[in-house]
């Protein structure tokens, strides 16, 4: 009798931001705390010492070592070893078109290409057809939706916005023009029942974090589309899609943003029973000005 092997698939281990969140859910204050600081600052989380974290976040180096091990690790050393494994993945751009220019040439157009392929292959990896699907169903909400990006991923969020009004109850789409303060300006009304769609990409901006706080205070939910658990967005966020947006030179590319983004409007017509028709529709209406009159 021939032996069956098991078709089950070995487990991702938990991102170490993720078993910092986890940890500091229930935690005693002193280490919610520095749970805290360490989401929000997880670059220094990965490089300063115990003592320099302590001093940072207000606390002691006992109650990061106590934090760290309520993270599920042996102790802070080790959670900083993974800590630095994962920031050691984000190149600054900078030194990239340095390292370029050192070696006397510039990358090929198929270079470029092969990166964006990576890239999207990467988002089939980053995300399940679930996490598709319950995105789905919060830009399904009967609510407002508003779509923030700063700087270029202003540009996807407009297409995002542009493509979910139709299928929509109502959308506002947030970096049009006046940056920060205009956009928090259009979402003060936001609240429960709404729903508040962020990308952000390297390089990020703080502010896309801040605001997207603040609609989560306001009883909005918060879909975040970053490309990695460091993204700031990362920790103010319902829920997360992942987005590789690596590139040899530029500070992101937005190819597998663009492609997450139709996606996300696929789905969105296909949970609308009367989508098709609003579809045909809507390209009626568009077709009939194309045409010459007789």
């Amino acid at each position: 009798m021939a032996s069956t092997k098991s078709t089950t698939e070995p487990t991702t281990p938990p991102h170490p931001f993720d078993r910092i969140r986890e940890g500091a859910k229930g935690a005693p204050p002193a280490l919610a705390s520095v749970a805290q600081w360490m989401l929000r600052h997880t670059a220094q989380a990965a490089t300063l010492s115990i003592t320099d974290i302590a001093v940072a976040c207000g606390s002691s180096p006992a109650s990061v070592n106590r934090m760290a091990r309520t993270a599920g690790y042996a102790g802070f050393a080790e959670l900083k070893a993974d800590l630095a494994l994962v920031m050691r993945a984000t190149i600054d751009p900078v030194q990239k078109l340095r390292d370029e220019q050192h070696r006397g040439n510039v990358a090929p157009v198929s270079q470029y290409v092969a990166m964006g392929r990576a890239n999207v292959e990467q988002l089939l990896r980053d995300n399940t057809s679930k996490d598709i699907e319950a995105a789905a169903r919060l830009l399904s909400t009967r609510g407002r939706i508003y779509v923030l990006g700063l700087g270029l991923t202003a540009h996807v969020c407009g297409w995002l916005a542009d493509a979910l009004t139709p299928y929509s109850h109502a959308v506002t789409a947030l970096s049009v023009s006046g940056g920060t303060e205009q956009s928090a300006s259009r979402m003060s009304t936001i609240g429960k029942g709404d729903v508040l769609v962020a990308i952000s990409l390297p390089r990020y901006s703080r502010d896309t974090a801040n605001l997207a706080r603040f609609a989560r205070e306001r009883g909005a939910q918060v879909l975040a589309i970053i490309d990695s658990h460091a993204a700031p967005l990362a920790n103010e966020a319902d829920l997360r899609l992942f987005t590789s947006a690596a590139h040899p030179v530029l500070p992101s590319s937005y190819v597998a943003v663009q492609l997450l983004c139709e996606a996300l409007v696929a789905e969105v017509m296909r949970r609308n029973p009367a989508s098709v028709a609003m579809a045909a529709e809507l390209t009626e209406s568009i077709a009939s000005q194309l045409r010459g009159g007789d």
